[in-house]
Order: structure tokens, then C-alpha cells, then sequence
């Protein structure tokens, strides 16, 4: 049975492989010059040392800072902003990933950021309306019903109050503790 060209093709790669992983190496022995002579690479000063990252605090940063970090643009940079007001704070720099960025990796960005919680703006739940309850990204319609719902039962509401009579889940209660009073 005759063998098709590409098939001698394959044969005649695979020996070449076959010799050069198992042929050359008994070939060369250990006083011998290395088979592939490599030259001595000096590492210029510049790659040696890593230049420290300037690090930006999340919840004070403007747009012309963020825009001088690579990958993030004017577009970025506003995302970044209005995510910050609707949460009304970052409590870490992990909460980034909770932005869509199309074309750019939020882990790439993590060293660049630092949150300082003092700045966090705690808002009083008592005083707030549904809607803007509502706004805040990590509540949804129907927790915020429940949060009105108790409201109206004990005529009052605090963070305390949620997390003592758990009117929400005790994730969801973690994920909140940061932003209400």
C-alpha cells in the first residue's frame, strides 16, 4: 500500500523531532560547548529594578488621574466615576471588577488602586425614598420592598434594624454595611 505525500511529509517531521529530542542530547556531552550557543544578554538597569506603581485612592481619584493609567481612557474613567457616586464609595478596589469593562482586564488595574473607607458617604436608609434606595447598585425591587415593608411595621429603619430583624440576607446585609448607617 503506497503512502500519500502527506503522510511522508509526517514521517519525515517526526524523525526530525524524534532526533532532535532523543539523537542530539546523547550527542553532547556534559564538557562539550552547548549544541545552541547562546551569548550572554546583558539586562539593562531600567528591568532589573521595577519602577514602583503609582497607586491612586479609588474614592478621591479624578478623571485626568485615572485617564494617565494604561487601558483606562476618558470612557473608562467616567465608568469608573459614576459607579463610585452610585455606590456612593468604594470599599475595596475588587469592587471594580463589578463594572464592565469590554477591553480591559480589571486584575491588570488592582495595583494601581487603594480604598480608603473614610471616605465612604454612609447615607440613612430612614430618610431615603424607595427610588433612591433602589439606585443603589447592590439592591434590587424587592429587597427594597422589604426594607419599606419594615419601615412601615416599626416605623423606622437602620442598617441594625435590617440586620437584627433580617429582613435581608445576611449577604446581602455584608455587601450594604459599608454604605448605610
Amino acid at each position: 500500500m503506497p503512502l500519500r505525500s502527506s503522510e511522508k511529509k509526517g514521517i519525515i517531521v517526526l524523525s526530525f523531532l524524534l532526533t532532535g529530542f532523543f539523537v542530539f542530547p546523547l550527542l553532547i556531552e556534559e564538557d562539550d560547548t552547548p549544541f545552541f550557543l547562546l551569548t550572554q544578554a546583558e539586562i539593562p538597569d531600567s528591568m532589573v529594578q521595577a519602577s514602583p506603581v503609582k497607586r491612586f485612592e479609588l474614592n478621591s481619584v479624578d478623571s485626568v488621574s485615572l485617564t494617565k493609567i494604561k487601558g483606562i481612557g476618558p470612557y473608562y474613567a467616567s465608568k469608573i466615576l459614576k459607579y463610585r457616586k452610585r455606590l456612593g464609595g468604594f470599599h475595596t478596589p475588587l469592587q471594580l471588577k463589578e463594572i464592565s469593562f469590554k477591553y480591559l482586564s480589571v486584575d491588570s488595574l488592582l495595583d494601581h488602586f487603594y480604598a480608603d473607607p473614610k471616605h465612604i458617604t454612609k447615607k440613612e436608609m430612614d430618610t431615603m425614598s424607595f427610588k433612591s434606595i433602589l439606585s443603589h447598585p447592590y439592591l434590587e425591587y424587592g429587597e427594597v420592598q422589604l426594607i419599606f415593608k419594615a419601615k412601615k411595621e416599626w416605623g423606622t429603619i437602620t442598617y441594625s434594624l435590617l440586620e437584627q430583624k433580617k429582613i435581608l440576607a445576611p449577604h446581602k446585609l455584608k455587601k450594604i454595611k459599608p454604605y448605610f448607617k
